[in-house]
């Protein structure tokens, strides 16, 4: 069905109402042919000539309708041949009538019209003697009594339509040819116009990357805070603008290049300066770079692939396929003497447009100026580049501050201000607020740079009072960033981002839809990550249990619509399992001692112990050993507390000698614990070697244990340390950490 639908359509694209006439003139042939038979009475011979005609017609016709269906392409010379069976035909019912009464003669001037239409003037003509033939001959028996002026009359009217009908055919047919070659003209037209069109577009948007470029760097000029910064930033603007492939900068001294500087650092692009400007040995002298200082005006050159670039290059291969070079000369006034020389490659095939060369011929003298400014002015423009400094580096120094301090804080930051960015993404908050938003939640925290360490390093839960100081970050903040204009709003948003939706929160006691959209937004955000990443005195929340608690407090703490967002957009996140508070650097290791370090052995003490043994899915640690100390007590008595504190701080040191691929704990007193990744192979005669205890009393009482990772360990002490493995659900601390206190624990 779909393939005769095609057919169909491929049909009606090549044919006109002309062809509907030519097929409503045979159906209406045909029909009267067979009326005609019906009404008038015929001899039998009469009747069976009709008959045999009428089939035939039938026939034929039939035939040539499927041949045009299946070969719409030789529709024309269909219609010649059905011209020939038309003429026939009609001949035939002409001939069949004993008179001139008849109507079927009028079949010749409809096929002289139709076919004069179709084909032309000259067509038509032919078309009208052969029908004037072919009707004289089919009333030869008639000749000897009609009359000739009604033959000639009929047979006039044959070329009477032929001839207007004709011309006419023929100046449509001329006019029609005119609009085709015009339509034909303006489309060609039309074309040029267009790719003219298109390249100019191409052109303008190029220059206007070159703009865009060019005014990158003009606040370069304004911002940068010394020379080198300019120049290389600079440059990197240059190769940041899609047809440059590198760009440097040489300034010139005593006649020679002394300096460079690139997007990158030079000594991996050039060879290290000087390059001699006057020296016609020197390889540089040849380079655009070099004839542009000499003759103090801009240089450019088409690239020459059998000729090497004379810039001092340690690789060629890095500027190869570049298709042309500019070199323009560093002035401060246009007829000052050349400070030195800004020099670009560029990849495009067109090289440098003229327009494009006029705008770096006036940034090369903008940039020239401004050396020259930070040559004579160097005191001015320091204090001028403290005046214009980027607050945003300042502020994210601080940032820094306490990243150094607190790599976990940092992860979190980056973490909420992420979750921020998805919910209000999903609450179809506008591209401008959102990232007002993400820089926010990056600088929520920044207040807690005036936090303690005691306070902000603090693991596990914290005391009313480091609560009322780790409160206060919130407000630090803001008053750290209200003072700077640009991050006033910011300030708003970090100053309520521990407000909650009830009232009850900090530091102004908001309710509901007093707290700014954005500081909404990141209460969840905040609130969400202290969730689901671990902490030393408990474990990380699942997803599902995460997102169901946000729900739980909808409308407590939370507003009910960016929970509904966050729900649906944070379902599918993934969240490393790998991050927690456990110390990574070595300055946080030593801060980590502050809580965890016994004070004699300088080895970590049992709550450390607790810690790694509630954190073994992130640590890997699989072997413990527990070393209890027999007959310390009577130690002590014969020689003395401070010769038995001084036993213990041998036998630590000594443990870090013998195993330094273990952890060492010190607990309780009496009790020591080793753990380490893989299994020592230990006993009690190993410790029984140690210097130490050779001579004494003391006797050491050895446990081991294998760690698995899942499950939840505690110890206690009885007489001895001892190892408890606790129900996963049980919390293994007392601590009353929910959504709704997220502020307790660091957040």
């Amino acid at each position: 069905m779909l393939l005769l639908q095609k057919q169909w359509e491929k049909v009606v694209a090549v044919t006109n109402e002309v062809d509907l006439t030519f097929l409503l003139l045979r159906i209406f042939s045909l029909a009267g042919g067979i009326v005609w038979l019906l009404i008038i009475p015929f001899s039998p011979e009469e009747n069976a000539t009709l008959i045999r005609s009428l089939i035939y017609f039938s026939i034929y016709s039939l035939l040539c309708y499927l041949f045009i269906f299946l070969k719409p392409g030789l529709l024309k010379k269909v219609y010649l041949a059905s011209l020939f069976l038309d003429l026939i035909f009609l001949s035939n019912l002409v001939h069949a009538e004993t008179n001139l009464s008849n109507s079927f003669f009028l079949g010749y001037y409809l096929l002289i019209c139709l076919h004069t239409i179709y084909f032309g003037l000259r067509f038509g003509l032919m078309v009208a003697v052969v029908s004037a033939a072919c009707y004289i001959i089919s009333n030869l028996p008639m000749l000897t009594y009609i009359e000739w002026t009604d033959l000639g009359m009929r047979i006039g009217f044959f070329f009477f339509i032929a001839v207007p009908v004709g011309l006419l055919t023929d100046k449509v047919n001329r006019d029609k040819q005119k609009v085709e070659h015009f339509n034909g003209t303006l489309e060609i037209m039309v074309s040029q116009r267009t790719d003219k069109i298109r390249t100019l577009l191409n052109q303008e948007r190029y220059l206007r990357e070159i703009l865009n470029t060019v005014s990158h760097i003009n606040k370069l000029l304004i911002t940068a805070p010394d020379i080198a910064t300019l120049l290389e930033n600079a440059c990197a603007q240059f190769v940041q603008h899609g047809h440059y492939g590198s760009s440097w900068i040489g300034l010139l001294k005593e006649g020679t290049i002394q300096t460079v500087h690139t997007s990158s650092t030079p000594d991996k692009l050039l060879i290290s300066p000087p390059y001699d400007v006057r020296n016609p040995h020197d390889n540089f002298y040849r380079s655009p770079a070099g004839q542009c200082i000499r003759d103090n005006k801009t240089v450019i050159r088409k690239n020459d692939p059998e000729t090497q670039d004379p810039i001092p290059w340690r690789d060629p291969e890095e500027l190869k396929g570049f298709q042309a070079v500019i070199s323009l000369p560093l002035r401060a006034y246009h007829s000052a003497q050349p400070l030195g020389a800004l020099t670009i490659y560029t990849w495009r095939k067109k090289g440098f447009e003229l327009e494009e060369k006029n705008m770096l011929n006036e940034l090369a003298g903008d940039i020239g100026f401004a050396i020259e400014s930070f040559r004579h002015k160097e005191s001015v423009a320091r204090l001028t580049a403290e005046r214009t400094a980027n607050y945003e580096e300042t502020i994210f120094s601080f940032v820094d501050m306490i990243e150094q301090r607190d790599t976990y804080t940092a992860g979190h930051t980056q973490r909420v201000a992420q979750y921020c960015e998805l919910i209000a993404r999903e609450m179809g908050i506008e591209a401008k607020q959102i990232k007002k938003l993400y820089k926010a939640a990056i600088l929520h925290d920044i207040g807690k740079v005036a936090t303690p360490d005691s306070v902000l390093l603090k693991p596990g839960k914290l005391t009313s009072l480091d609560y009322d100081l780790i409160k206060l970050h919130a407000f630090a903040g803001y008053e750290m960033l209200w003072q700077i204009g640009m991050y006033r709003e910011l300030a708003v948003i970090i100053r309520h981002h521990h407000e909650r939706h009830d009232g009850k929160g900090y530091p102004d006691g908001l309710l509901g839809h007093e707290i700014p959209l954005l500081s909404r937004i990141m209460v969840v955000g905040d609130a969400f990550d202290a969730m689901t990443t671990n902490r030393i005195y408990k474990a990380r929340k699942e997803l599902p249990e995460a997102l169901a608690e946000l729900e739980a407090f909808s409308g407590s703490q939370f507003h009910p619509d960016v929970v509904k967002a966050a729900i649906k957009v944070l379902a599918n996140i993934k969240i490393s399992t790998t991050i927690s508070q456990l110390p990574i650097s070595n300055l946080e290791k030593k801060r980590f001692s502050y809580f965890f370090n016994d004070k004699l052995t300088g080895l970590f003490n049992e709550d450390y112990l607790k810690i790694t043994l509630n954190n073994l899915d992130l640590n890997q640690y699989k072997c413990l050993y527990m070393l209890h100390l027999l007959n310390v007590p009577e130690y002590n008595k014969h020689h003395g507390w401070a010769k038995g504190n001084l036993f213990f701080k041998e036998l630590a040191t000594e443990l870090q000698t013998r195993f330094p691929e273990a952890i060492i704990f010190r607990a309780y007193g009496n009790d020591f614990a080793l753990i380490s990744t893989g299994h020592i192979p230990l006993d009690s005669d190993t410790f029984n070697t140690f210097s130490c205890i050779i001579g004494t009393e003391i006797k050491i009482e050895l446990q081991h244990v294998d760690l698995i990772a899942g499950k939840a360990y505690t110890i206690d002490k009885l007489e001895k340390m001892e190892l408890q493995i606790l129900d996963q659900h049980q919390p293994t601390i007392n601590d009353t950490y929910t959504a709704h206190h997220a502020e307790i624990v660091h957040s």
